[in-house]
Formats: structure tokens, sequence, C-alpha cells
């Protein structure tokens, strides 16, 4: 996930993960045996922040996207269940990594029977290989890695910068590589790139919590690594930030002064607004009263309370702690067995659901104030907003772009695509759950409306 879903939602917990059950991330096909019917399935299973979820398609019931809930993942079980009308209808698997299948029994107003899924290939956009150098970069964090991708003559550099979240290279999500694509696509169209791995991720070292702060440090360090090795093979440089890469974008470009700036889905108000902004669309989207919303949103600023003042965890803990017993003594007995030894449970969700809340980078997150930073940028900016983002909304942030945009007399472009989710893929509800189900490629205006920006830059800056 591309900034922070850290939503502490009422009657839509997870459990923890193991993060080797990052590996079942991906589209899964199969059927469930019905008497002598079979029933064709297909799941999409996405994993994020250690958080395994997904949606299940029946094309045989006209049934799409229902959204699942993975109750358990230990050692090589997974469990998931969505909802029905007459209950929820449960998966009890079991997991083979070699294989790459899952098997159990699927059970539904107390019938049982058994069901399989394959996971099926990835297939990625991108239909070719593109000429690739791999660098490792030593930064003050840790040795950094990331694929140098050079045209034939001297072009515009543009530094690929991932979301929030440990993301590799490629930036993919639900099977799609975004960044590998972007690369691709912009190398076709006379414009190199620089992805790179984050801390602790692939091939690069470090800690993976970092602050943006740090994050921006090691962008400084990659950018003085670039310019020693291969400063005569680009003409300018370009940041691009995706999400949360725009904000460390932005805090590089005081130490490197970049050439340009490329925002793609970047948040332009706080973090803990960003937060409070992502609980909103989700509750409504999944139908959450606004009762039980409110209630999230409260808890929420409890959280952000402590972290900015470093008071104690015990209070928020006893209070998720009670919370979780309540929903779960509410739940029918086949889920709450589902579960496993409930004590170990419930602490594997306060652990989870805290995790991030504690980490260093949240901090810098939610205090990080854009405004401020943007203030004295004097390199050219294109921002650009995905009209059904459901991350980063459209409408608030545009609208705070624009005023920070007029009050320090910023060189900005302001571009909204048409159709496009946060990977700026054309979407139809422009929710994360549907990343997976949509082509893997980007909406018609978005590889264009890049190009097009930085050869207009090209021309200004030419003799």
């Amino acid at each position: 996930m591309f900034f922070l879903f850290f939503a502490f939602f009422l009657l839509l917990f997870q459990p923890v993960h193991d993060q080797r059950f990052e590996q079942v991330e991906g589209d899964w096909s199969g059927a469930i045996q019905v008497y002598e019917e079979e029933l064709k399935i297909n799941v999409l299973f996405t994993y994020s922040d250690g958080e395994l979820d997904g949606t299940l398609n029946i094309p045989q019931q006209q049934a799409f996207n229902l959204p699942l809930i993975v109750t358990r993942a230990e050692g090589d079980e997974v469990v998931f269940e969505f909802q029905t009308g007459s209950g929820p209808a449960i998966f009890y698997g079991i997991w083979d990594p070699t294989a790459q299948t899952i098997e159990g029994e699927f059970e539904q107003v107390g019938e049982r029977f058994p069901f399989s899924l394959m996971k099926q290939p990835v297939l990625s956009g991108t239909s070719r290989n593109i000429p690739e150098i791999e660098l490792m970069i030593p930064t003050t964090g840790g040795v950094i890695s990331g694929s140098l991708v050079l045209t034939e003559e001297t072009a515009p550099l543009m530094i690929l910068l991932s979301g929030s979240g440990s993301q590799d290279r490629d930036e993919t999500v639900a099977g799609f590589g975004v960044f590998k694509e972007l690369s691709s696509q912009l190398y076709d169209r006379g414009i190199s790139t620089f992805r790179y791995d984050d801390r602790g991720v692939g091939h690069s070292q470090g800690d993976p919590d970092a602050t943006l702060q740090e994050l921006a440090n090691d962008l400084a360090e990659i950018v003085a690594y670039l310019k020693n090795h291969h400063r005569e093979q680009f003409s300018s440089l370009i940041f691009l930030g995706h999400s949360q890469g725009g904000l460390v974008a932005t805090l590089a470009s005081a130490q490197t002064e970049p050439d340009a700036l490329i925002f793609m889905g970047v948040p332009f108000l706080r973090g803990d607004k960003i937060i409070n902004q992502q609980i909103r669309m989700i509750s409504d989207f999944r139908g959450v009263s606004e009762q039980i919303m409110n209630t999230n949103l409260e808890f929420q600023e409890e959280i952000y309370n402590v972290v900015r003042t470093g008071s104690s965890w015990e209070p928020i803990e006893e209070d998720l702690r009670r919370r979780l017993e309540e929903q779960i003594n509410q739940l029918p007995e086949p889920q709450r067995n589902a579960l496993g030894e409930m004590e170990a449970f419930i602490q594997s969700q306060i652990d989870r659901q805290l995790s991030a809340a504690k980490s260093r980078w949240f901090k810098s997150m939610i205090e990080y104030e854009p405004s401020e930073h943007l203030m004295g940028i004097s390199a050219s900016i294109l921002a650009i907003f995905g009209e059904k983002d459901r991350q980063v909304s459209i409408d608030e942030n545009l609208t705070e772009a624009a005023r920070i945009q007029n009050e320090n007399d910023l060189n900005m472009d302001l571009i909204r695509i048409p159709g496009a989710n946060h990977l700026f893929q054309e979407a139809d509800t422009g929710m994360p759950t549907e990343y997976g189900m949509l082509d893997r490629a980007f909406a018609d205006e978005f590889i264009a409306t890049i190009v097009e920006w930085v050869n207009g830059l090209e021309l200004k800056t030419s003799p």
C-alpha cells in the first residue's frame, strides 16, 4: 500500500501474518466441488504491511470482487472467508508453497465441500527486456541496490521513488510492477531512469524503519553517486515520487537541487489528515456505519497524541484489547474457533495494529507538513492526480496543492488523469481491492502527460 492504510476498523480486523505469506500474493484459480458440480472460483490475494487479504470471483454466479477476510495464516494454514446473506462462507486451506496450491474444505451453512486453488503466473505489462545496469551504492544507511536504465543518447535521468511500506525497485503491487512498467515506457520515449530497492528490501541493506528525512538522505547520497559516475550520460535530473516518494523527493531537493520534480499521486495534506481521509473513504465504500467510523477516528486521534507526546502505550493497548474481545464474543462459534488460541490471537492483533504507529517512520510521516517543505522550491513541479484515487483523494489534495502553489508562487502544473486510480491504472471503483483485477497497464493519458512535460522542460533549458 502506498501511503498508510492504518485504520482501526472495528469488526474488520485481521491476524498477524508470517512474512513468508507475501508469497501467497497474486492470482489463484480453482474450483469448489459441490456434489457433482465444479464451481469455478478466482481469488486475488494481496499482501501489504504484514496483512494478507483479497477478493473472490465466482463467474457462474455472476459474483465479482467479493471482499475476503483472512482470519488465520500460520504455518501452512490459510483460513479466509466472505460474507453471504446466510452468514460467513469459510475456506479452510492448506498452502503448499512448492506446488503453489491451496487445498482444503469450503464451509457454508454447516455443509463442507472440497476446494483447490492453483497460483497463476504473473503477467507483466512489459513484454520485453530493457537494458539495465545493476548498481550497488554505498550510503550512510547501508548499501542501496538499483537498476540504471540509460538511453543511447544523453537524456534526462529520472529517479523513481516508491510509496510507503517496504517496496522493491519495481514497486510491485498485486502483480503490477508499476516502476518496471514506467521505466520501460520512459526508455521507449528517450528518458533514462534509476529505480532502487528500499532499505532492507531485495538487494538493499539497512533498517526499513527509517524516517522520511533519513530516506531523503539516502536519495541525496544516491544523487551524489550518479553525478560522480554517470554525469556525462544525462542532461538533467528529475525526481519522480509516487505517494510518499514525493515527500522524500521534496525533502531531498533542499540538498540536491534537482532540475524538476514529478509528484505521482502525492498527498498535499499532513500525514495524519491523509490517514483520517482514508478511514472515511474506506468506511464509506465498505458500508461501515458512521458511529463505528467516528469511533475509529477518535481512537486514531488517541494514537496520534501518544506518538507526538511520547506518553505510555498501555491505555491504548488495553482499550484495543477490550474492543477486540467484545468483537470476538459476537462472532459465530465457527469463526471464533478459526482464530485459534484467543489470548494469542488478541495479542497478535494488538502487536500488528500498533507496530506501524510505534515506528520512527510513523512519527515523521504524521508530522510532515507539505506546505512547509515546498516553500522555497524553485524547481519545476508536475503534480499528477488520479481521478479515482482512493488512497490520496483528489478533491481535497488538489485543492490544497492549488493553495500551496498560490501562496508560495511555485512553478507547478496540476494535472488530473481521468479514470485513474492510485497506481494510475484505468479503474472502476479506484479501491485497492481491485488493483489486481485490472489490466497491468497505465491509463491512456498518464505516460503522455509525463513525457510531454519533460520534453517541454528540455526545450526551455536547451541552448
